[in-house]
């Protein structure tokens, strides 16, 4: 399984993915506390699709030129952080 982490500005999307499939994706809008929710909302869709944390192999990034430079570096941190745990 790969989780995808896209920021558009502050536009957020997981999205889980089995292979090429898309198996689910969780969606909000966020502009001040993407550190807070990032975390929980990934359990949220975990939970939601009955997937373990180890199940998946790789967490991946998609920025937008549009999404702020702190918010970057948290997302790009935890998949960085998420990918070296496995």
């Amino acid at each position: 399984m790969i989780l995808q982490i896209s920021l558009d500005g502050n536009d957020i999307k997981l999205t889980l993915k089995d292979d090429r499939k898309i198996v689910d994706e969780l969606l909000w809008n966020d502009e001040y506390t993407l550190s807070e929710k990032l975390l929980p909302n990934i359990d949220v869709l975990l939970r939601k699709n009955k997937i373990s944390k180890s199940e998946i192999g790789k967490v991946t990034t998609k920025i937008s030129k549009t999404s702020g430079v702190t918010s970057a570096r948290i997302v790009r941190t935890i998949a960085a952080a998420w990918n070296l745990g496995n």
